[in-house]
């Protein structure tokens, strides 16, 4: 494909079709993609945004094309938009990618559609948008020689020259293109931003994981009414922190979320919630949660922080480490524990953290080999974001199983420890806590080897019959013990 000049079109019948880039043949813009991948390839380079952009934003843009490794098959085309092009191109009219975006990702674009017959685009100098762009294509394809697909407010520029307006956007959108120029077409862009998408992006299912929190108050019998208060506190700070981690996650696996089987119809892989409004709620979470945590008790606010940190370590680097991840990601409730246990100033028995340990490990491995089941083609092209391949989901297994007997074997000790006995009348009812314990464990791994877990272990527990029915087993085994038998 050539991207030669051509020659001026007549007034009257322009035969060339302009077509922005970001925000109209795609869902979003290349230049936050490009701080998404740099900031998850190289963070420490992004330090060096804000005096790239100093020298302004075609200098800006150049400089991210230039480190991005830039993938244009995992962006997200509007399907509306390459029909249009396809209709235009059969009647035979020249199509032109102009965009605000570097001429070096949107040449890769062109590439890739093969649909365009010329590339005008930022050249690390001039930053085609707005004003700029208008002047250009006016001097190119002159007054009304041409008609322009386009959907943001910087764009009435281009249209008031235009022979014809192509608009994405609202209705208001359009209203501003046929201010100026004929509309030959509009494609509604429906508002998808609300209230369950963003609650979908914080993980508000999620947050069941924080009633951990209170798991040190209930082993120790504790209802005291000021560390159950506090507790509440670290619960909703420990929420708030856990979702900006959730969001920031989603943006550094954004490109692999677009393929993956179900993750790419999170919000922000589908493209319902933009990188910038991602990455400011991730940075406002963080930061209210952190300051109020350390606030309210420096030694919850450092496990918190501790926590968050760990957290973003395993976004950018842990996570792509086979078995360290698995490891990582089942700290993350022994955090809960720890937290809990900080905030309520409860001492937690070392047998308990030993059982937790083995059991999340467990858990962590099971979402993990689940993965690998449903998304084995994503796994073996290596775009998954993690260091696995395909005929790992055995060893996982084996790992997997051997953790959730070792987790029950700890418990049936547990329950023999001085720290027991001290706090149930009859601690021997317990041990019906091993097999109760052990067949839901069983029966996660056994929906996880026939692919039927698609979510985090502990969501699915949130949402399984039969898991309500282990919980109440265990509740009636807990009372029990506590009660005089004999």
């Amino acid at each position: 494909m050539g991207f030669a000049a051509g020659t001026k079109t007549a007034k009257a019948a322009p035969s060339v079709l302009c077509v922005d880039l970001d925000g109209t043949l795609i869902r979003g813009n290349l230049l936050w993609e490009c701080v998404l991948i740099l900031l998850k390839t190289h963070p420490a380079t992004c330090l060096r945004l804000p005096v790239w952009l100093m020298r302004g934003r075609a200098y800006l843009k150049r400089q991210l094309a230039a480190r991005a490794h830039f993938d244009p098959s995992r962006l997200l085309y509007r399907q509306t938009m390459l029909e249009l092009i396809q209709r235009e191109k059969k009647a035979k009219r020249r199509v032109a990618l102009v965009t605000a975006a570097d001429r070096e990702l949107a040449e890769a674009v062109a590439r890739h559609l093969g649909v365009f017959d010329e590339v005008h685009a930022t050249d690390g100098c001039q930053n085609l948008k707005g004003t700029n762009k208008a002047a250009f294509l006016l001097e190119r394809f002159g007054e009304k020689g041409f008609d322009y697909a386009g959907d943001s407010a910087a764009d009435v520029s281009v249209w008031r020259h235009a022979h014809a307006a192509y608009v994405v956007g609202t209705p208001a959108r359009s209203a501003q293109a046929a201010a100026v120029t004929t509309v030959a077409d509009s494609f509604p862009e429906p508002s998808v931003s609300g209230f369950r998408t963003w609650l979908n992006a914080l993980r508000g299912h999620h947050w069941a994981k924080n009633l951990l929190l209170f798991l040190p108050l209930a082993l120790s019998h504790n209802v005291a009414l000021g560390p159950i208060i506090r507790t509440f506190l670290g619960f909703a700070l420990y929420g708030l922190c856990a979702s900006g981690l959730y969001i920031l996650n989603d943006l550094l696996d954004l490109h692999s979320d677009r393929e993956h089987p179900w993750k790419k119809a999170r919000p922000i892989a589908a493209g319902d919630i933009s990188i910038p409004s991602g990455l400011f709620a991730a940075a406002a979470l963080l930061t209210l949660s952190l300051g109020f945590g350390f606030a309210f008790n420096w030694q919850f606010g450092l496990a918190l922080a501790s926590y968050a940190t760990l957290t973003m370590l395993y976004s950018i680097y842990l996570k792509k480490i086979a078995l360290l991840d698995v490891f990582i990601l089942s700290s993350f409730y022994s955090f809960r524990i720890l937290a809990g246990a900080l905030i309520s100033g409860t001492m937690l028995s070392q047998w308990f953290l030993a059982f937790s340990l083995f059991f999340f490990l467990s858990l962590a491995m099971a979402k993990r080999h689940s993965e690998l089941v449903h998304a084995k083609q994503l796994v073996n092209s290596g775009n998954s974001g993690r260091g696995y391949r395909a005929d790992d989901r055995e060893l996982l297994l084996a790992l997997g199983v051997g953790s959730s007997f070792a987790s029950v074997v700890i418990l049936s000790l547990y329950v023999h420890s001085q720290d027991v006995r001290a706090l149930y009348l009859t601690p021997e009812v317990l041990l019906m806590l091993c097999p109760i314990v052990l067949y839901w464990l069983s029966r996660t791994w056994m929906l996880a080897h026939r692919g039927e877990l698609k979510d985090d272990p502990v969501t699915l527990a949130l949402q399984d019959r039969v898991s309500y029915g282990v919980a109440l087993a265990s509740a009636i085994v807990i009372t029990a013990s506590m009660l005089k038998l004999n």
